[in-house]
């Protein structure tokens, strides 16, 4: 028997563990499960507004002749897997904002059935059940599914790579080496952050071949398991100039260094949705449920007793072994380098905490498994509704009063990141230019050497040019003063741009009424 079946057996087989969390399902379990499922499906094709930066950025590099696609991903920052998928499906389906984030909408699917495979295998169909339901639920994962990004597919591609990884765990066998492979390979062509992930996946390895050093499978595991990511690093080599020339030139210039335990802090909230109370209130529930998947154990029969149970089970060790050591690797090398850190590249180890929870739910007695799973939903809901009542982006709003209030003026957006989604939005014949660079497209973000070119520019200078190339139209400014590259450049802009004309506010958004957030000013020759 391998070390997955004898920890947890599936539910409705015997158990000599009185212990085990795995009996039948109670008659409400299934109810409420599915109930979490039918509405994460639902969430995930609500109607939402305009593509914010990031995702309208990502459509228009993949929209680009496939060619170019290195070219512009070399002063973007990002590796090509997910935009040459992006390229193909908006070819066909358009670029719409619908459009586009059907396709992260329909990855996400692929991630209902691995998580269930992934949950049961090692802790039965109880856990199989409450982790999809949070896969289905969660609003990090809600979020992701629903975004124009590459977070969704890296989520998927862990989900599958695991499954892979456990079998070579259990029984190495050279074609799950061979997945595993193919697997790893992708996610690395997917996010760098994957790189993280299998330095921790070949540490565990290693730990493991130790630790088992008197099984007669351990160096064969070790030697397929490496094999597998040693292969999958090999196959990112052509790529690595790119990685060391954006590593170098690109960088992180629009967030702040955090420590690597503010990191995994920073990545506990947003799992559970936006910073504000109700979400971090249910961190503490997530965090319980995680522990209990490691050392927690139903009472008997009591229905809500709850005893720790030693040794903890082997794969929740793991599990939990590899998402802190891949965010802790990943957040400690940011900072080394004096990189950002921000929640969304935690995604490679999402899947991991999401099973996780899934495990810890199914270890609870029954009664405290309601409560627990009743908050958990509910929680969930109300993070999801706090960030579906904050748009991603104010552009939309921004271009129907531009069209209505000043249909012949000059826009132009400082910071230049304003200018990428709202771009989207305006109508054709619509002058569109952003700062520092006037003649930069507006439809992309040149991020290479971006702080030091910023920090380069007269904003006086600049505002002479716009009101020469305005040639006696008004200007429109798209302005915000929250970004980090621009908290100088653009209030100094502003003030240069408006000194000697008359200016009317049109439009105030101080980000509290959107994720990426804009003010209009009009200003007249």
């Amino acid at each position: 028997m391998n070390e997955a079946s004898a920890d947890v057996r599936t539910s409705g087989e015997p158990s000599t563990n009185k212990h085990s969390p795995v009996t039948e399902l109670s008659r409400w379990e299934p109810a409420v499960a599915g109930a979490a499922i039918i509405l994460g499906l639902a969430l995930r094709f609500w109607p939402r507004g305009p593509l914010w930066l990031d995702e309208a950025l990502s459509v228009n590099i993949a929209r680009v002749p496939f060619g170019e696609l290195q070219a512009y991903l070399k002063q973007d920052g990002h590796p090509p897997v997910s935009y040459a998928l992006l390229h193909v499906w908006s070819g066909t389906m358009g670029t719409s904002p619908f459009a586009v984030r059907a396709l992260s909408i329909i990855i996400s699917l692929a991630g209902f059935p691995l998580t269930w495979l992934v949950a049961r295998r090692a802790g039965g169909t109880r856990a199989a059940l409450w982790a999809v339901a949070v896969w289905a639920i969660l609003p990090y994962g809600v979020r992701y599914s629903t975004e124009t990004r590459m977070y969704v597919l890296v989520m998927v591609l862990v989900l599958a790579g695991w499954w892979f990884l456990g079998r070579l765990w259990s029984e190495p066998r050279w074609p799950d080496a061979a997945a595993l492979a193919v697997i790893a390979s992708v996610l690395l062509w997917t996010h760098y952050w994957a790189m993280w992930l299998l330095a921790a996946v070949g540490a565990a390895t290693v730990l493991r071949r130790w630790l088992n050093r008197a099984l007669p499978n351990a160096n064969r595991e070790l030697l397929l398991t490496g094999g597998a990511l040693g292969l999958a690093g090999l196959s990112f080599l052509p790529w690595v100039p790119t990685l060391l020339f954006q590593a170098e030139r690109t960088g992180t210039p629009w967030g702040a260094v955090e420590r690597p335990t503010t990191a995994v802090v920073i990545t506990l909230i947003d799992f559970a949705g936006q910073p504000s109370a109700e979400p971090q209130l249910m961190t503490y529930v997530l965090v319980f449920l995680i522990v209990v998947a490691l050392v927690g154990r139903a009472r008997g029969d009591d229905r809500w007793g709850l005893v720790l149970a030693a040794p903890a089970r082997r794969q929740a060790m793991w599990a939990l072994a590899l998402a802190l050591g891949t965010l802790l690797i990943g957040a400690t090398a940011a900072m080394a380098s004096g990189a950002t850190f921000v929640s969304r590249y935690a995604a490679v180890i999402y899947p991991l905490v999401v099973v996780l929870i899934g495990w810890g739910l199914a270890a609870c007695p029954p009664r405290l498994r309601g409560v627990l799973g009743a908050v958990v939903l509910a929680g969930s809901l109300a993070g999801i509704a706090l960030s579906i009542n904050v748009p991603r982006s104010i552009s939309g709003t921004a271009a129907q009063v531009i069209e209505a209030k000043a249909p012949d003026a000059l826009v132009v957006t400082c910071p230049d990141q304003l200018s990428v989604a709202l771009g989207r939005e305006l109508p054709d014949g619509q002058q569109l230019v952003s700062y520092p660079e006037l003649d930069s497209d507006p439809r992309f973000i040149d991020w290479v050497d971006y702080a030091q070119r910023v920090k380069a520019a007269d904003p006086a200078e600049v505002a002479d040019k716009v009101w020469t190339l305005a040639d006696g139209r008004p200007v429109v400014l798209g302005y915000s003063d929250t970004y980090d590259t621009h908290r100088e450049a653009c209030p100094a802009f502003l003030a240069a741009l408006s000194e000697g004309h008359r200016t009317e506010i049109l439009l105030s958004s101080t980000g509290q009424d959107a994720f990426e957030n804009m003010s209009l000013v009009r200003l007249d020759p």
